[in-house]
């Protein structure tokens, strides 16, 4: 499935640089000047509270999992992070910003997961011999849908970006009930339905052409299957929840000045820093980073791949998830955080803060969000790379971190 997907990204890409290079050497025939820049950043904005805790739930189930996470999400406000996220955005002004779990979340009410005509489900197989079902995506009242708010908030301060739609890959679509229950496990509230699309998304500074934009997922991501109970006739029956937690990527070719780059947003597998490299999480991680970095090569240079990667520079030593290793050694990508003029005394550590971002003292102790770069035939004459996010004064006026990740920007500046 992953060679599929590549196979057929391939050809459209083959069409899409035609028109590319006719761009680029149209610009070329105008004269180049000696100095090309671009400025690029990455920011998972993060969807709130912990999506982990549905598969190790509560006494009182699944459902009560989904309701405790829904209320972590509204107590860490994204609108209100949105505005410190924009303002870490005006501090840089780049000219792309890969961003990552920019999230959507509809509500039905009262819900339909649970109804006992069975209306809000559908099996995958013939019930109950094959338990297997998953909930239909019908939930429509939005209640927050944080790519519009974080837009918001920067054309605010007078900055307008293009979310590219062409670019920007809709990963999970799940749809599942939450119920408040009591002490002894009994429902105290209808059922609402919750809806939660995530999505990477690239924005590209509003007055810049866009060349050719590109998205897919990858051919291999985490199935979940979550046991649980649904409405039968006599009761309550046993049964398998069944999704697939969807990751993919994104890609540009944007003109800046008369220099063309490609730029490449994405969001990898966790990973699981409890087993070797090729088991678990860390095999479906590893299938993600050979197949991104099988897509970053068939892009023009120069080009530079953004994201959180869910793995460190330790990876290939102390750290199992491989996906670093793989886009440093097998695709030859620059960290640029390591090859910066002057490089910082900080280790520019990116994640993680606590679940509710309000912890006092910053807990960032590892660098898995990072911008990586293959310049091509440009020479880079400075390059200049710093954390977003990360300190006391970026906090939010209630005292929340804008994200439990810090962000990545850099400057990139070349000899042509």
């Amino acid at each position: 499935m992953m060679k599929s997907n590549l196979l057929k990204w391939s050809l459209s890409l083959l069409a899409a640089l035609s028109l590319l290079f006719a761009v680029s050497a149209s610009a070329a025939a105008g004269g180049k000047p000696r100095k090309a820049k671009i400025k690029v950043a990455t920011y998972n904005v993060y969807l709130g509270g912990d999506i982990f805790r549905v598969f190790d739930p509560p006494v009182c189930g699944t459902p009560q999992a989904v309701d405790d996470l829904y209320d972590i999400i509204q107590q860490t406000n994204f609108p209100e992070r949105a505005e410190a996220i924009a303002d870490q955005i005006m501090a840089e002004e780049p000219h792309v910003v890969g961003l990552q779990e920019v999230a959507l979340i509809r509500t039905q009410f009262p819900g339909n997961s649970l109804a006992p005509d069975g209306s809000g489900i559908e099996f995958l197989g013939d019930f109950p011999a094959d338990p297997r079902f998953t909930f239909k995506l019908d939930a429509s009242d939005v209640q927050l849908d944080y790519l519009q708010i974080l837009l918001d908030a920067l054309a605010a301060r007078g900055l307008y970006y293009t979310a590219i739609e062409n670019a920007s890959p809709i990963n999970a679509d799940t749809e599942f009930p939450a119920i408040e229950f009591d002490a002894a496990c009994n429902p105290i509230s209808i059922p609402t339905d919750i809806r939660l699309t995530d999505r990477d998304v690239i924005l590209v500074r509003a007055d810049l052409p866009v060349n050719f934009a590109m998205e897919d997922s990858f051919g291999i991501n985490a199935p979940v299957a979550l046991p649980t109970e649904i409405p039968g006739p006599g009761g309550p029956v046993a049964a398998v929840y069944v999704t697939e937690f969807t990751r993919g990527w994104g890609a540009v070719n944007v003109t800046i000045k008369d220099q063309t780059y490609s730029v490449v947003n994405t969001h990898l597998e966790v990973g699981d820093e409890t087993l070797p490299p090729d088991q678990g999480l860390n095999l479906v991680q590893l299938a993600q980073a050979l197949e991104l970095g099988q897509v970053a090569a068939m892009l023009p240079t120069p080009r530079v791949v953004v994201g959180d990667i869910n793995s460190t520079p330790a990876s290939g030593l102390t750290d199992p998830r491989p996906a670093y290793f793989i886009l440093t050694q097998t695709f030859g990508l620059l960290d640029v955080w390591d090859i910066q003029d002057k490089p910082p005394a900080i280790a520019g550590f990116t994640c993680c803060q606590s679940e509710t971002l309000d912890n006092v003292a910053s807990s960032l102790d590892s660098r898995i969000d990072v911008i990586f770069s293959d310049f091509g035939d440009l020479v880079p004459e400075k390059i200049k790379t710093r954390v977003l996010g990360d300190e006391p004064g970026d906090k939010t006026p209630s005292g929340l971190w804008p994200s439990d990740h810090a962000g990545v920007a850099t400057k990139l500046s070349f000899e042509r």
